[in-house]
């Protein structure tokens, strides 16, 4: 396999904790991929969550080297597989999308450290 792109995050919590008193559930809604939002849901810290998710969302599209255009923050996700490792998960359309660009695999790593989280992802053919 040969890496097609690898993007890497780093994000105050703060500026996520604003935009959530802002904008509220509208915001959660608009973000989160519909499998996230049952974790989110059980959450204990919600506004780390969401920046996790945030961050994740934006090292994800800079691997994929598009930005936002033409992906949706609720197109791709990630969920805790067995043992607490993240794993990407996409709609049908993105699903399509990666088919289409021969993305067989992809990798997501995760770090928070006091207010900042950092995500990081790879993306194979």
């Amino acid at each position: 396999m040969t890496i097609y792109g690898i993007g890497i995050v780093v994000l105050r919590v703060a500026r996520i904790a604003r935009v959530h008193k802002r904008h509220g559930e509208r915001f959660v809604a608009r973000l989160l991929h519909p499998l996230e939002r049952a974790e989110y849901a059980i959450s204990q810290r919600p506004v780390q969550y969401l920046a996790k998710c945030f961050a994740l969302k934006e090292a994800f599209v800079k691997a994929l080297g598009t930005g936002f255009f033409g992906v949706s923050h609720d197109d791709v996700g990630v969920v805790r597989r067995k043992l607490g490792k993240p794993e990407f998960v996409f709609s049908k359309r993105l699903q399509a999308r990666l088919k289409r660009l021969k993305i067989k695999r992809t990798h997501v790593s995760l770090s928070d450290e006091g207010g900042t989280v950092g995500a990081v992802a790879v993306l194979e053919r």
